[in-house]
């Protein structure tokens, strides 16, 4: 019996854009009163993911910064961070500094950090006005980049954006080579995504569901992406959107309608009628 059902935002749950359909509404908000655990996993920190995910009264719990964090909404806290040590931020910093046509960043604490250089290029680098939005409001651009990272605790997440796509596939090919201890995927099309090995959506649904004491076999997961797919494996039902990347759909249990078509809301309701 599914308790616990995780979802994917962009491409997933929210439509192309950007929003939740009054339909997929409806189902959340029947999953949740009939008990069912209902939470967003995402690449994104808690502050930006879109109001109309935060404003849902019965989110109790998110997987944030591809699982690098599990956060307790309700109360404003992290259950859990897999981070990046700074050492090896560090590292990371210095090799993306020498790499022609991107710009990146990466967040500390629940907070977004950009070198000024790079910030100043933003729009440059985006593939719409929502994500040009998005990444200057929640950024904050500093001087000395590196020396954010030497006083921190850990880095949460780091990310490259490129429009070029030739160059982000040979850097989602050679960069784990280089950093093996490090994951590296892809959301939309002008990221790539670093986190620690130990920071996945897939381990951040298993330690949620351990510390909820649900059963890992009566949790479901949606997704579309490569960050998707730990999430997808670990859960009890794996479903991938028929708008997901070619891995996505290789190893789901299920193939849901697309992001367009309501494909999350139709998977519950179906899992629903059968467990009434």
């Amino acid at each position: 019996m599914i308790k616990l059902i995780s979802f994917d935002l962009d491409g997933t749950l929210l439509n192309s854009k950007k929003e939740i359909t009054p339909a997929t509404r409806e189902i959340l908000e029947k999953a949740a009163a009939e008990g069912i655990e209902l939470v967003p996993a995402t690449g994104r920190f808690w502050n930006v993911i879109p109001e109309c995910v935060r404003n849902l009264n019965f989110i109790n719990y998110a997987l944030t910064l591809n699982g690098a964090e599990v956060f307790d909404v309700k109360n404003s806290k992290s259950l859990a961070k897999f981070e990046i040590p700074p050492e090896r931020a560090l590292k990371l910093s210095e090799v993306f500094d020498d790499i022609p046509g991107i710009i990146y960043d990466c967040v500390i604490d629940g907070q977004g950090y950009m070198e000024r250089r790079y910030y100043e290029k933003i729009p440059d680098f985006m593939i719409g006005e929502w994500q040009t939005k998005i990444v200057s409001d929640f950024r904050k651009p500093v001087d000395d980049f590196q020396e954010k990272i030497k006083n921190s605790n850990g880095v949460q997440k780091m990310q490259i954006y490129t429009l070029d796509k030739k160059l982000r596939e040979n850097l989602l090919k050679s960069l784990p080579v280089v950093f093996p201890k490090n994951i590296f995927t892809t959301s939309i099309s002008n990221n790539i995504e670093v986190n620690d090995s130990g920071a996945n959506k897939g381990n951040g649904l298993k330690f949620l569901a351990e510390y909820l004491k649900i059963p890992i076999e009566d949790t479901m997961s949606f997704g579309d992406g490569s960050n998707d797919l730990s999430m997808i494996q670990a859960a009890g039902v794996g479903v991938a959107m028929k708008n997901s990347c070619r891995k996505l759909l290789d190893v789901a249990d299920f193939v849901t309608d697309d992001c367009d078509n309501d494909g999350v809301a139709k998977e519950i309701k179906r899992r629903l009628e059968l467990r009434s």
